[in-house]
């Protein structure tokens, strides 16, 4: 997937309905059900493995980057808006990237010694993404929740959330991915479903590395 550069605002980057991302292509990812190998503890793997959970099927995202920023726009059928979380038992929406920092890297959280960066949205902060790394399946902890801004609309059963960085960062950088124009990065995607309770392993997720080229 290429990740055009548009000389544009960061305003029109981060607006889901600029009309910049109208000249942006999109790519459907497919989704599925989280394994239940990759649930943290055997308590989980047990409580829910009777229970349907990770059923959206698909997201389709857009990206593109300007001088200095880059923006993904992540859109996928959600008819039920979870935004709140007011007792322990709510769940808001969410949706996450994965990026690898190192070669081998592997998708499923990374493991010690190659970590990966994600970035990761949830609706009840609607305007900010976090910036975890993780060394394996249970192991994510927020670096930085300041760097990656968001915004969010919940309209026609879909949410469409873009997420928006510069392509370079100083703050907790060794465990943040650097872009640099011309290169090619490997991600991969999750989403929660808030109304099935979902959160940490129980999700739906893609299963295959997305390659983005990042035109120069």
């Amino acid at each position: 997937m290429l990740v055009k550069r548009m000389d544009v605002g960061g305003d029109a980057l981060g607006d889901p309905a600029a009309s910049v991302w109208g000249t942006a292509k999109g790519e459907t990812v497919a989704l599925m059900q989280a394994p239940a190998a990759m649930q943290p503890t055997k308590y989980i793997t047990t409580k829910w493995q009777d229970k349907p959970y990770g059923q959206t099927k698909s997201l389709t995202v857009k990206a593109l980057r300007n001088a200095d920023e880059i923006a993904f726009r992540l859109e996928w059928q959600d008819p039920t808006k979870n935004e709140q979380r007011i007792e322990n038992t709510d769940f808001p929406d969410a949706a996450a990237m994965l990026f690898p920092l190192s070669e081998d890297a592997p998708l499923f959280m990374g493991m010690e010694g190659a970590p990966v960066n994600l970035w990761y949205w949830r609706a009840d902060h609607p305007s900010r993404a976090r910036s975890d790394m993780a060394t394996g399946i249970g192991t994510s902890r927020v670096m930085d929740d300041t760097s990656i801004t968001a915004k969010a609309v919940h309209a026609n059963g879909r949410w469409t959330v873009v997420m928006r960085r510069a392509l370079r960062v100083e703050k907790e950088a060794a465990s943040a991915i650097q872009i640099v124009p011309g290169q090619t990065l490997r991600t991969t995607f999750a989403v929660w479903e808030g109304s099935n309770l979902e959160r940490a392993g129980i999700k739906a997720f893609s299963p295959a590395w997305l390659e983005l080229q990042i035109e120069a």
